[in-house]
């Protein structure tokens, strides 16, 4: 699958379940928090080979950084706070954490780029050709670093972290993040093999994940496994897939998750299936091993799969 319809369902997924078309508004401006201190013999700048293969002269300590892309949990991880970011609008499960991140809009907003007059900005990569035409203007206002959005977490995490020169940090939150991680999937207590499976409901349609988003917590070590079919949709690199209602249960695993945004005409639709015949025929749902949720919990960002680790066992019951 192309990195675009990826690029596009994650637009679909956390911008259409609002009724939105593209990131909008604005709110007060924020720094990068910079904790590090450069030594007297330490360079202001150093040269960085980016994700495109570009050669950039970067500060060496960044001090205001403007994030283009969906992923600020990633920068959060680290301690910094962007400035301005293209996404600030959506509706993240750390919200609250992006408060005073003025809003740069989609198309970008130029001027107010230009306003907060950052010394590094951070772009999302894709490898498709709007990553150049971003990248062009962009390093017009200030030193532009692409970086690997498709990337796993704790990949892409590291690479951000060597961008804005805070490695240390992105190593300390992966070890605490699987320390973690391990402790709840022990209080879980799953069987092997045991599987599960995440569903969308979405735009007025439904979808199931392979191994994006949400399902990255899901199917780790000690964790849960894919079933037979999502399974399929993995191995053939489709990270998410429109299935019609009727073909719905085929994917199901051991466990179910259904993520709709509340309030909305998504949250009904994915109600009214919950109440029919169709989904009360899943052994999963029958077994009690079926869970709905918010759809801000389908995110692969750090900020996210950490406050998840607490979420999991609440939804599935287990104190």
């Amino acid at each position: 699958m192309s990195t675009k319809p990826v690029r596009t369902f994650i637009a679909a997924l956390l911008l259409l379940s609002l009724g939105l078309l593209a990131a909008c508004g604005s709110t007060g401006g924020a720094e990068a928090t910079a904790t590090d201190t450069p030594t007297s013999t330490e360079p202001a700048t150093r040269i960085y080979k980016d994700f495109s293969g570009h050669e950039v002269t970067i500060p060496t300590h960044p001090q205001k950084i403007v994030l283009l892309g969906d992923i600020p949990g990633d920068l959060l991880a680290l301690g910094i706070t962007p400035a301005g970011n293209d996404w600030v609008s959506e509706p993240y499960i750390y919200k609250e954490d992006l408060a005073g991140v003025v809003d740069i809009g989609y198309p970008h907003n130029m001027e107010k780029v230009l306003e907060l007059a950052p010394d590094l900005i951070l772009q999302a990569g894709y490898g498709g050709p709007d990553d150049t035409a971003i990248f062009d203007k962009m390093s017009k206002i200030a030193p532009t670093v692409i970086f690997n959005r498709d990337a796993e977490t704790f990949d892409r995490l590291r690479e951000v972290a060597d961008i804005v020169n805070k490695k240390e940090e992105a190593e300390k939150w992966i070890a605490d993040y699987e320390v973690k991680a391990k402790a709840m999937w022990e209080k879980i207590g799953l069987k092997p093999g045991e599987s599960a499976t995440v569903y969308l409901s979405l735009a007025g349609d439904f979808y199931v994940m392979g191994n994006f988003s949400l399902t990255m917590s899901l199917y780790q070590p000690g964790g849960f496994s894919p079933s037979a079919k999502v399974q399929e949709l993995i191995d053939k690199k489709e990270v998410f897939s429109l299935i019609s209602m009727e073909v719905l249960p085929e994917y199901a695993g051991d466990h179910v998750f259904l993520l709709s945004s509340p309030g909305t005409d998504d949250e009904a639709a994915a109600k009214k299936l919950v109440e029919g015949p169709l989904w009360k025929s899943i052994p999963a749902v029958q077994n009690n091993h079926a869970y709905t949720a918010d759809i801000s919990w389908n995110a692969s960002d750090p900020i996210t799969m950490e406050r998840f680790l607490s979420e999991l066992p609440k939804m599935m019951g287990i104190k």
